[in-house]
């Protein structure tokens, strides 16, 4: 059976223990200093995130070890997010506005946290504005992709996550989540769907469910 350290466990910064990385010594995250082209970027994805209010993709997960899993992801803003794993991993992962539900089938296990507290929560949020509880660490633009590199303001320790969109036109298309430890686990959207209707229902919690 394929195991993989699923990736909002990643962004949560609970894959390994987290007391000794320095940003989190040092308490606060530290803002990049951006030129005019850089913030003209930032601003563009930042509108961007702002006016996807739903979204539906496949995934590709690479996780540290070089596993890849894939499944389908979906988004309805604020705060509702669906990641469903295809076989044989047994992981189901749903944000219900208020709580981010983590699930092992295989294991029985079923863990909880509040949704925002993770960065891809505060990415569904109503309003996402870089700046406010995300800390933007790093922009770059190079051949027609911006990169985006946040932590949040209030436990930057936890890790760190990177977007990636393309330009002309501006699309979200990866991100990568670097944990407390180093270890980095990528995301790659494909088939995005941007605005769709998506079901109030996919976003229901409930355990043992099967994938709709």
């Amino acid at each position: 059976m394929l195991r993989l350290i699923p990736l909002v466990l990643l962004a949560l910064g609970l894959g390994a223990a987290t007391a000794e990385w320095p940003a989190r010594a040092a308490g606060e995250a530290v803002a990049a200093r951006l030129d005019k082209e850089q913030e003209a970027a930032l601003q563009v994805a930042e509108a961007y995130l702002n006016n996807v209010r739903s979204l539906r993709a496949r995934f590709i997960q690479i996780a540290p070890n070089g596993d890849v899993a894939e499944g389908k992801f979906y988004l309805r803003r604020p705060g509702r997010l669906r990641f469903e794993y295809d076989p044989p991993v047994p992981i189901l992962i749903v944000g219900d506005g208020f709580l981010l539900h983590y699930q092992d089938k295989e294991l029985g296990q079923i863990n909880e946290w509040p949704i925002f507290d993770t960065p891809i929560g505060s990415l569904s949020r109503d309003e996402v504005g870089f700046g406010k509880d995300l800390v933007v660490t790093e922009v770059t633009r190079v051949e027609g992709r911006t990169t985006v590199t946040v932590t949040r303001r209030d436990d930057p320790g936890e890790g760190s996550l990177t977007l990636y969109f393309t330009s002309n036109p501006t699309q979200l298309v990866q991100w990568r989540i670097k944990d407390a430890q180093g270890q980095i686990t990528t995301v790659a959207l494909e088939d995005l769907e941007i605005n769709v209707d998506i079901s109030a229902k996919l976003f229901v919690w409930e355990p043992n469910a099967k994938p709709k």
